[in-house]
């Protein structure tokens, strides 16, 4: 089976065309609400790259059959009705597999294997040229200072630089970050992420002055810009690999110094998901060694070097089952890496009070509304 998803994979923007003809292109995706086809988002398809055909439907949880594979799957529960069988008969009729001789079948089977080289070596260039992009993006931001505005905007939500005596390295300003929703340029707060000693990727905060403040970019402004009724905004992304690098942003050293791999032995590590969730977590325990995710899914795969001690999430109280499942699989995740590095390390939450959605609202003092 494997082998002939494989072989589906060069057909892959043709055959999604042909599955779902209401589909939407965004970047090497083509993306519908779900499996029967209806215009949305949730479902998206990987149309080029070594993952052709690869899909994932982000309204389900990661542990929905129905919810991501490869493209003899995603023909299985669309004209297959959940028949392999017959996905499996469409494919070969596909590729006329059942009409050709040995010699044919092996022809097409390394040229399949070719193909799937060159998207590898493709997709590796890809990534190192966002990464690349993405260092240089963060190398032509301005250093911090107390009246940057990033410093201003973090301010704005309780975090202190006064008080805890020192700026983050991490975090620069860059006054012209390209949006794409809005397609120009807005100010932004621009936030290094690492692996090792190389530039993962850069998460961008986009900002804008209202009411006589730094804030995150509001859905208010973004319309005044343009943004279409009805659209969800953008305030956040992550330019570069991050995932693939497993990185991590090295957000505040706490009482110790350099990068995450040369801290002392057993030093705690404490991994927020959001830059202002693990400042506010620094205003009350100032030397914590912190690093944020930006997103659940990092945490789940970001490396954590073998000399650390206990590892802690800052979770949020969330009602929602998405986040709650992310979370999860990040601490089922990292405790198995700490198992098989053999390590006796502990992984667990630190939770806000029940009344609060996060450690920035806990601070803030902002309780949930019933």
């Amino acid at each position: 089976m494997r082998e002939i998803a494989l072989m589906l994979q060069p057909m892959a923007e043709s055959i999604v065309w042909q599955l779902f003809p209401q589909a939407r292109r965004d970047g090497p995706y083509l993306c519908v609400g779900s499996l029967q086809g209806e215009p949305g988002k949730s479902l998206k398809i990987k149309i080029r790259g070594s993952n052709a055909g690869s899909w994932a439907d982000y309204a389900t949880s990661k542990s929905d059959p129905r919810g991501r594979g490869d493209l003899l799957k995603l023909m299985r529960y669309t004209i297959g009705n959940g028949d392999l069988g017959t996905a499996v008969r469409e494919a070969k009729r596909m590729l006329s597999i059942d009409s050709m001789d040995p010699a044919k079948l092996e022809r097409h089977r390394r040229a399949a294997a070719k193909a799937q080289a060159r998207a590898e070596q493709r997709d590796k260039d890809d990534k190192e040229k966002a990464r690349a992009q993405a260092e240089g993006l963060w190398q032509s931001g301005a250093k911090l200072t107390a009246s940057s505005p990033p410093v201003l905007y973090l301010q704005g939500r309780g975090i202190d630089f006064a008080r805890l005596g020192k700026l983050p390295g991490a975090i620069r300003f860059h006054p012209e970050v390209w949006h794409a929703q809005l397609k120009r340029k807005l100010p932004a707060m621009v936030t290094k992420f690492n692996s090792g000693s190389l530039h993962a990727a850069t998460h961008v905060t986009y900002l804008e002055y209202r009411g006589g403040r730094w804030v995150k970019l509001t859905h208010e402004g973004a319309q005044r810009m343009g943004l279409p009724e009805g659209e969800a905004l953008r305030t956040k992304i992550i330019r570069g690999p991050a995932h693939t690098l497993r990185g991590h942003i090295a957000l505040w050293k706490g009482d110790t110094s350099g990068r995450l791999e040369a801290i002392p032995h057993g030093t705690p590590v404490e991994v927020s998901e959001g830059i202002e969730d693990g400042l506010s977590y620094a205003m009350a325990n100032p030397g914590a060694r912190i690093v944020a995710a930006g997103t659940l899914g990092i945490i789940e795969v970001m490396d954590i070097p073998a000399q650390a001690g206990a590892l802690h999430l800052l979770a949020q109280n969330d009602d929602k089952a998405q986040p709650r499942e992310a979370l999860e699989r990040a601490i089922a995740a990292q405790q198995l890496r700490a198992r098989e590095a053999g390590l006796a390390r502990e992984v667990a939450c630190r939770w806000p009070p029940p009344n609060f959605k996060d450690w920035n609202d806990w601070l803030l003092g902002k309780e949930k509304t019933p």
